[in-house]
């Protein structure tokens, strides 16, 4: 299984999805990551067109695509359409307030991630 989780540094996990800077994807088996790779965010609307007001009547699908190895999807935040579309994809998103990636990620396969139910925006 894949994990991806948003981040801006490439260490720690973010919230806004779709502004962060890239993903990072941990393949784990029998509950050890294997393998972590780093995908740059070249294919959200936010982040293409740097627009934050203007980018909301889209769907993810460039997102959804993106990750479609991925289960499931860490991040602090997200707003209502993406976790829509992400949960209408078959893959789980979860929101913590866990700061490093990797151990968000340790976590979950331990069943000791604290999930945030407060982490889905309402923003927009």
């Amino acid at each position: 299984m894949k994990i991806a989780v948003a981040t801006d540094d490439y260490i720690t996990v973010t919230g806004h999805v779709g502004r962060c800077n890239g993903f990072i994807i941990f393949d784990v088996e029998d509950g050890e990551i294997k393998n972590v790779e780093q995908r740059e965010n070249n294919f959200t609307h936010h982040k293409l067109s740097n627009d934050y007001n203007n980018s909301h009547g889209h769907s993810h699908a460039n997102l959804v695509h993106a990750l479609s190895d991925c289960t499931h999807l860490i991040c602090t935040s997200a707003g209502w359409r993406l976790r829509d579309d992400i949960t209408g994809a078959k893959k789980e998103l979860i929101f913590t307030n866990e700061k490093l990636a990797e151990e968000a990620v340790i976590k979950l396969l331990n069943g000791t991630l604290e999930i945030n139910e407060e982490g889905a925006c309402h923003s927009h």
